[in-house]
């Protein structure tokens, strides 16, 4: 921070001068041009028409132990919005680590390998963010974990091992979305210009449309592992326990689909009546684990109870997308 004294011209209206530093690595020159708003009292003064460019984000591969922790700081740098990360060593990369990283990518929408050298591989985002209408990919998300939920579901109705597989397999893509979503949602919050582009009004819009990406990315999540967990039955469960597992699932879905309307039209009382059907869920949770209480295969009855717990947690996060929506109604 700067503090600066406030001077006045001959004509009587007010400048201020800037660091020179800070004129330099915004590559400005006499002359250009830079918009001035005023936000929430303060006084924002940004380049006219060009964003300043990012300074590449280095990881040291030598500080990752295994594969998991390389996926998972190659995969932060990126859904914090870093559009080069450089993954470095002071020796070389071995060809086991070079797979590792090509993996990661594969994950990544809009990740690709741009350099490559025998100490240094370099990650570059090919991503505009101005060319995404963030609500409508929201939406789309949520119908597409909604569809991996219900098939998930019917697959259990119906013993169709086939269908749960392919639930999964298009759960598993859908992770893809939404570490795209969050990387956007988190960029409008640290980018003027981009939150006018989404049509966000201001910061904390931007953070609530996070907080929405947060709990659609559990519930297609939890989705996923419904999935997982259908191809783990060893045999089909008594019809009325599949009866009581199918109303539950019926009513959760609906929950998220009301939940992520309420949310895009900012409707709190629809996000109300989400919250209120919690309560019916937790009521049919217990009616199931009584049933389970009764079933003799061991391994069958762990993964009825694995469903059934995922089922509830999709309600939660549910509810929680409707206590989003009464957020993004009042911003």
């Amino acid at each position: 921070m700067e503090i600066r004294k406030l001077q006045t011209t001959a004509g009587g209206t007010f400048m201020i001068t800037m660091p020179r530093e800070w004129v330099d690595k915004l590559k400005l020159k006499k002359g250009d041009l830079v918009s001035v708003e005023l936000e929430a009292g303060d006084m924002i003064i940004s380049p006219a028409n060009s964003r300043a460019e990012q300074q590449p984000h280095s990881l040291e591969i030598s500080e990752f132990r295994d594969k998991k922790m390389l996926d998972l700081c190659v995969t932060a740098s990126y859904m914090v919005g870093h559009d080069v990360t450089e993954v470095v060593s002071n020796r070389k990369v071995a060809p086991e680590q070079k797979r590792w990283i090509r993996e990661t990518v594969d994950g990544l929408l809009g990740l690709e390998i741009s350099e490559e050298f025998s100490n240094q591989v370099v990650l570059q985002n090919l991503v505009d963010p101005t060319k995404f209408d963030l609500f409508r990919s929201i939406e789309r998300f949520s119908a597409t974990s909604r569809a991996v939920f219900n098939d998930a579901i019917k697959s259990l109705a119906e013993d169709d091992i086939a269908l749960a597989q392919d639930a999964y397999d298009r759960g598993k893509d859908s992770t893809k979305t939404y570490r795209l979503l969050f990387r956007l949602a988190l960029q409008a919050a640290n980018d003027k210009k981009l939150r006018v582009h989404m049509r966000l009004p201001n910061i904390s819009a931007a953070v609530v449309v996070l907080q929405s990406v947060r709990e659609l990315g559990r519930i297609a999540y939890y989705s996923m592992r419904i999935a997982q967990h259908v191809q783990e039955l060893q045999k089909r469960p008594e019809k009325p326990l599949v009866a009581e597992v199918s109303e539950m699932a019926r009513i959760v879905s609906g929950m998220q689909e009301q939940a992520t309307k309420s949310f895009l039209a900012k409707d709190f009382n629809a996000a109300s009546n989400v919250m209120d059907r919690l309560e019916q869920v937790r009521s049919l949770n217990e009616s199931a684990y009584l049933q389970l209480l009764r079933e003799k295969d061991e391994k069958s009855s762990m993964a009825i109870t694995l469903i059934v717990r995922d089922i509830r947690n999709i309600a939660s996060y549910a509810s929680a997308l409707a206590e989003d929506a009464i957020l993004a109604a009042f911003n």
